[in-house]
Formats: C-alpha cells, structure tokens, sequence
C-alpha cells in the first residue's frame, strides 16, 4: 500500500494543509469529506497535489513489514471515527462496511476519483467552535 505526501484543499478558494503518510484509503477518505466544500478538487486542479513516497509499513519483531488492509481500516477509524455522515453514522462504515476482510486501494491510480465525489454520502455539520456535530439547523425567529 502506497503512503504519499498531499496537500488537502479545504475550500473552493484554496484553502489547504499539508499531510504526509497519507495512504490511498486515506486520500479516499478525505476526499468524500472534503469534496463538497472544495469543489471535488480535493488534492489540486489535477490531483497534482499527491507525491507517491513510500510504502505503509508497521514493525512486527523488530522487522518491517507492510501494513495488511485490517491494520490500516483500524487507523482510519482511530483516526477518523468523529466523521459521521447526515444519519450520525461512522463514514468510514459507509465506506467499508467489512471489517474483518477490507479490501482498500493500494495506489493512487487505483482511485476514481469522480466516482468518490458522486458516493452519495452526505457529511454532517459540525461546529468549528465546539468540534461537535450539529444536529438541526439554526434558526432565527
């Protein structure tokens, strides 16, 4: 599985934060959540924004080994597990919703990346001030 170094557009107006180690399931990830606030332009104009560095790898024994897509879906939900969609729900089971035997990208070119900005997963709200979700819409009287 390839790790990279990206820069995420948070907005239309270009906006972005430089992430390194960044896996393909990942750079997935982030685009569904991401996507809808920057125009689907979530790693640049052309998805230039991505610089292949490596691989995933964790330490078993003292000895380096690749990371198993398991490992790297546990990460993710540590990681990520606040993201929720417009139900409340983990994203990241929307995603993949198996557990035990995820089958995640393990390069770049793997990705679709228009197929990933038309999932249909519609991200919750959340508010900035408090990192918390926002569950009804304000409104003024």
């Amino acid at each position: 599985m390839e790790i990279a170094n990206v820069r995420v557009r948070l907005t239309k107006v270009g906006s972005d934060v430089p992430l390194k180690d960044v896996t393909p399931a990942e750079a997935l990830l982030l685009h569904i959540l991401h996507g809808p606030s920057n125009g689907g332009l979530t790693f640049g104009d052309e998805f230039d924004k991505i610089e292949v560095v490596g691989t995933a790898q964790v330490v078993e024994n003292g000895k380096p080994r690749p990371r198993k897509d398991a490992e790297e879906l546990r990460r993710l939900l540590g990681k990520y597990n606040g993201a929720r969609n417009n139900k409340n729900e983990p994203i990241i089971n929307s995603i993949w919703p198996d557990k035990l035997n995820p089958k995640l990208p393990q390069t770049f070119k793997e990705l679709d990346w228009q197929a990933i900005g038309s999932t249909g997963i519609e991200t919750a709200a959340v508010n900035y001030a408090t990192g918390g979700l926002v569950a009804q819409p304000l409104t003024t009287k």
